[in-house]
């Protein structure tokens, strides 16, 4: 039974307004940040056609992220605040998505962005010196472009992470599968564009990460354009 829309609107103003607070608390997210954040939680809300699961697709990449940021704090103590370019770059993809009337791909951008995420900061944990994404040379910890095993490992777990929420929610065993492959392939294509642009000055993080996102939903609706799945 659907939810009336007035309740479907608390819903989203009340868990906007508690995340809102607890990310300021936190230092999780600047002003400027938690004020983007919150534009986003709406946008997402409005382009999903009021179907609220989007919005809670979205909050659950943000907990995952600041999890995994967290989970990796002994390597970097200083916990940078997230601000309007990391929330964009991470969301613009999944906004534009919904625009367009391809709610697969909304999926697709978040298990890239979260796929990238924890490969971020779960593989700067790593014992081995990365390799370069582009040449395969080891280069140091933190390095734009830079790659691990360990890193791969996270970047995988982060797709799945999306794509079990996809799964749970509609059953579908092989867009479970396409979303893990897009995931991981968005984080590769992160790395490329952090390799070649990000390092050199050329490109910012943010823009990287939409680049990263943007190519794992191509990836998406490239497979169910070709009618693989």
């Amino acid at each position: 039974m659907a939810l009336p829309m007035e309740v479907l609107v608390l819903i989203l103003f009340a868990t906007l307004g508690i995340f809102s607070v607890l990310s300021f608390k936190k230092k999780l997210l600047n002003f400027e940040g938690v004020l983007i954040a919150n534009i986003v939680g709406i946008a997402i809300f409005i382009f999903a056609k009021y179907d609220i699961t989007y919005f809670f697709v979205a909050l659950l990449f943000f907990i995952a992220a600041e999890a995994g940021t967290l989970y990796a704090k002994e390597r970097k103590p200083k916990h940078e605040t997230r601000a309007t370019g990391n929330i964009l770059g991470n969301s613009g993809t999944a906004i534009l998505a919904l625009m367009l009337g391809f709610p697969f791909g909304f999926f697709a951008a978040f298990a890239s962005a979260l796929a990238d995420t924890l490969s971020s900061e779960i593989g700067i944990l790593s014992k081995r010196n990365p390799v370069l994404i582009t040449t395969l040379k080891k280069v140091k910890p933190g390095t734009d472009g830079g790659v691990t095993p360990l890193g791969l490992a996270a970047a995988f777990v982060g797709a799945t992470i999306i794509a079990s929420v996809h799964f749970a929610l509609f059953q579908n065993i092989f867009f479970f599968a396409i979303l893990i492959i897009c995931g991981v392939f968005g984080s590769l294509v992160d790395s490329f564009f952090g390799a070649v642009f990000e390092r050199h000055g050329m490109l910012n993080n943010a823009e990287v990460n939409f680049l990263g996102s943007l190519g794992g939903t191509a990836l998406a609706l490239a497979i169910l354009g070709m009618g693989l799945i």
